[in-house]
């Protein structure tokens, strides 16, 4: 029997209601430093998958380029409930250019 993907979820805990809700392990956090912790802690403990919100992925982008070299875990930034400010976007688009070797995605995202 394969062994389960562990999931993890960070953010803002309006967000995370979500997450936990759908059986996924939640850190609600919207301090960057403690989202930080929690990014390392979690890679160390086995997680596959780390969800963060895009509010607080934003103030995290050298910790998350760091472990987007790295085949466990994946970051995946979504969207919060707050303003967007593209951040998630720019990351799919970055993700799928390494997967694909080209912009299939296209068109401006503002910076």
């Amino acid at each position: 029997m394969a062994e389960k993907t562990k999931l993890a979820a960070i953010g803002e805990k309006n967000v995370m209601l979500i997450f936990k809700a759908m059986g996924v392990d939640v850190f609600p956090s919207s301090a960057p430093q403690e989202a930080e912790g929690w990014i390392r802690k979690l890679a160390k403990q086995g997680y596959g998958i780390i969800f963060i919100t895009e509010e607080i992925a934003a103030r995290l982008d050298p910790v998350i380029r760091e472990y987007s070299y790295e085949f466990s875990p994946s970051i995946v930034v979504i969207p919060g409930l707050k303003e967007r400010n593209n951040y998630a976007i720019r990351r799919l688009r970055q993700a799928i250019i390494k997967a694909v070797g080209a912009d299939v995605i296209g068109g401006e995202v503002s910076e």
